[in-house]
């Protein structure tokens, strides 16, 4: 004889459960043990569990203004506003998501340079825990020679926008790795990020915006009984805006001022040597000479008028 049915495996939504069947055949006459050897049988039918997270990143505020004048330098402090990142993660799928992980990384230096752009204040998660490499809290600018050259030469050709972004295993980010365990269907976990940014940092590099995307990726434990499904839903991008408040420095200013006095004396004397020499200042010898005659002339006519009264006069 043989048999058929259906199993709805719907209720099963654990990636390690497997579905076990066992089949066990008797009858009233079959006594001897040796014939009952084969009389059951157990099937093992390892099932396969398609697990769907969603990711959502949010930041506040969006932007933010750094940069200070050269008086304000030597008191530098960390930006009083402080920067909210958070992440949520949804177990969307039917079945349990097994062990999932939130792995979060942030564009944290200039390369070569490796000083923390940003400082982490605090990190809260709602499920789990989440570890990253802590480091001290600087809000100071490292020493550096000043280069005045290089300092006018950027004020003239700053560069308007520069990204930052993560590579795999990026030395220059800061990796946040949370675990939130397992999470059955329709669970949410939501990790809150506190970061501070260090403006003094942040001006050593020229460019007028800074854009900082940060990725978040949540992934379940690698499982072969677990498919991943709709994978890009798996991460996201936030952008964080840093603008320049594009004060110039005041050893720049000076240098601009002395500068253009300096190129406007000279332009002028320039100019007045060249007019002196192609004869602006000098009066053309034609006027001069008629300006004598005219003097002559007019000294005749005196004279002569001179000569007539006096000839009237003794008459």
């Amino acid at each position: 004889l043989d048999f058929s049915f259906l199993l709805d495996a719907s209720s099963l939504t654990r990636a390690e459960d497997d579905l076990n069947i066992t089949v066990n055949a008797t009858c009233e006459n079959e006594g001897d043990m040796d014939r009952l050897l084969d009389n059951a049988i157990a099937l093992t039918i390892p099932l396969k569990h398609e697990v769907e997270l969603n990711v959502h990143g949010f930041v506040s505020p969006a932007s933010f203004v750094y940069g200070s004048s050269e008086e304000d330098a030597p008191t530098m402090t960390c930006m009083k506003e402080k920067i909210n990142l958070t992440f949520h993660v949804i177990s969307a799928g039917l079945s349990m998501a097994p062990n999932i992980g939130l792995e979060i990384m942030l564009p944290n230096a200039f390369a070569p340079r490796n000083f923390k752009l940003f400082n982490i204040l605090d990190i809260k998660t709602t499920a789990g825990e989440c570890i990253y490499n802590n480091y001290t809290r600087n809000c100071t600018l490292p020493e550096k020679s000043g280069n005045l050259l290089k300092d006018v030469v950027m004020f003239f050709s700053k560069p308007h926008k520069r990204l930052l972004y993560c590579m795999k295993d990026d030395n220059f980010c800061t990796k946040v790795l949370c675990k939130f365990g397992n999470m059955e269907s329709g669970k949410e976990a939501t990790v809150h990020m506190h970061l501070e940014a260090t403006p003094a940092l942040l001006e050593m590099d020229e460019a007028s915006t800074l854009k900082f995307e940060i990725k978040a990726k949540a992934s379940p434990e690698k499982n072969p009984k677990v498919i991943e499904l709709h994978k890009s839903k798996q991460v996201a991008h936030v952008i964080l805006e840093g603008v320049h408040n594009q004060k110039t420095k005041y050893h720049v200013t000076m240098i601009i001022i002395g500068s253009s006095s300096v190129a406007g004396i000279i332009l002028f004397s320039a100019l007045s040597f060249l007019l002196w020499k192609m004869g602006f200042f000098k009066r053309p010898d034609k006027l001069v000479h008629e300006d004598q005659n005219e003097r002559e002339s007019l000294s005749l006519v005196n004279g002569k008028e001179k000569e007539d009264h006096e000839d009237y006069a003794d008459s």
